[in-house]
């Protein structure tokens, strides 16, 4: 029976996350939490979704403190090297504290955060949605605070909101922590007139976070779904799930914006929709997770569906650093490395920093292909202008698209400024790496002369050394770029 409704749901799911597609983001999102070991699920299932473009995050006041969510979500942020992403601060509503937030506190996020001074929520929600070419969903996994706050501040506003999708345990009468946590708030913004989704399990039918869950979950492989796995197998989490306290709460509202197809919805008023599970089994709500954490397959390529991974496909000296090199940076690194190895007619060492640079750059802002803009200083000269070719190939960003711009410089240097939504970053060679490369091709020079093919075989085996070994968080210094 299990394999039977496994079988009905991937096939229900798979004109939602196989269909052939762009490469854009479907969904343009902001998203508000209350820094509550669910939401850290639902921020894992939208960052790591590539149809989702997380546009900011900002925190409200109901399981921790809005500064301490805010603390809690920039160092989820810079764990996943996404620092591009705005995180903006709440207000206290006063409201009661609920009696788990000392467990929700001990919660691990991930990576310290190296900011305190972030924005208020309401201006940050201004000035994303304000700037937002394309509709923006609100993605609210606490009380509506930051929401009423921006509409009455900026009411006008309201007709860029496509619809909100709001997590809350009980909507038919409005209940639950989420609402207790600013009623007014919540009262006003869904009288506001903005299509809205109140999500929630289906009433006495409770959805518990298992072992088997996170094991299914860390089994996906993507640094979200491990992470997920990770924060839930140590404590506090870990003493909850054994206590089956745990269940799918607000991650159940990223689920929805991913499959509403698997939701039951009523007309509550004629903006305002409530929205159940069809089906709140643990099996289903597994696959329906695990296939949002999956995402769809292979979102870079046009051509190819999967990518070349047997080892017969690659050379000799290539295929012992296949398996190594996937699982220190991932496969999005591999492809496009490969890809501009092919292009660039030898493996080259500048080409690879210039594919490690990009990656680095589109992980930054957390972005896909062809979403960028970007202008190299590596000039038109090689060695350092076959950056270039890395560049194109990891961001998307080519000439041919008018993307990448290449500044007239004397001497070219391994640098660049990336450019995305009037944000932007610059990304530089470290000095001691640059030294490096610069001595140990001199010395291949010395050994076995210029142009010759020993030389260039020398310069392969290098351009392998350093594809494994030079880590794009740590190669390159990045400094925000402040723009006129």
């Amino acid at each position: 029976m299990k394999r039977l409704v496994f079988l009905l749901l991937t096939l229900t799911l798979a004109p939602v996350f196989c269909r052939a597609h762009s490469g854009k983001a479907r969904f343009h999102i902001v998203v508000d939490t209350d820094g509550a070991a669910d939401d850290l699920r639902a921020l894992c299932m939208l960052l790591g979704n590539r149809d989702a473009e997380v546009l900011a995050i900002v925190t409200s006041d109901g399981a921790q403190e809005p500064a301490r969510s805010a603390a809690c979500v920039g160092g989820l942020l810079r764990t996943f090297h996404h620092e591009g992403i705005p995180v903006g601060c709440g207000r206290p509503t006063c409201a009661e504290i609920p009696a788990w937030r000392s467990r929700t506190e001990r919660t691990d996020w991930g990576a310290s955060s190296d900011s305190s001074d972030w924005p208020a929520a309401p201006a940050l929600l201004a000035e994303t949605i304000e700037n937002e070419e394309e509709p923006v969903i609100a993605v609210a996994l606490g009380a509506l605070t930051n929401l009423d706050d921006l509409l009455a501040a900026r009411p006008t506003l309201k007709n860029r909101i496509a619809r909100i999708i709001w997590y809350n345990d009980c909507s038919e009468p409005l209940a639950s922590a989420n609402y207790r946590a600013d009623p007014d708030a919540a009262r006003r913004v869904l009288a506001s007139g903005i299509p809205t989704a109140i999500v929630s399990a289906a009433p006495g039918n409770p959805i518990p976070i298992t072992p088997a869950l996170l094991d299914s979950i860390a089994a996906v492989g993507s640094p979200y779904a491990r992470h997920i796995a990770a924060t839930h197998r140590r404590p506090p989490l870990a003493h909850l799930i054994d206590e089956r306290h745990l269940q799918a709460w607000d991650d159940l509202a990223a689920l929805y914006l991913f499959a509403p197809e698997l939701f039951n919805h009523r007309q509550q008023t004629p903006t305002v929709t409530t929205c159940t599970l069809h089906d709140p089994s643990e099996t289903t709500f597994c696959c329906a997770t695990l296939a949002v954490l999956r995402g769809r397959p292979d979102t870079e390529s046009r051509v190819f569906y999967g990518f070349p991974t047997s080892a017969a496909c690659y050379a000799p000296d290539v295929e012992p650093i296949m398996a190594q090199a996937q699982a220190l940076y991932g496969p999005s690194e591999w492809r496009a490395a490969v890809l501009t190895n092919e292009l660039h007619g030898h493996l080259g060492i500048y080409a690879t920093i210039g594919v490690k640079m990009g990656i680095r750059a589109r992980e930054y802002f957390n972005i896909g292909v062809d979403d960028i803009e970007a202008t190299t200083y590596a000039g038109c000269r090689p060695p350092v202008s076959c950056m270039n070719d890395g560049l194109q190939v990891g961001t998307g960003a080519t000439v041919g698209h008018g993307l990448l711009h290449v500044a007239q410089c004397d001497p070219p240097r391994p640098e660049a400024l990336f450019c995305f939504k009037g944000k932007t970053i610059r990304l530089r060679l470290k000095p001691e790496y640059a030294a490096r490369i610069r001595r140990d091709v001199q010395r291949g020079i010395e050994l076995h002369g210029a142009q010759t093919e020993e030389y260039w075989q020398y310069i392969r085996a290098l351009a392998l050394q350093y594809w494994l070994e030079f880590d794009r968080h740590e190669i390159f210094d990045l400094e925000t770029v402040e723009t006129k």
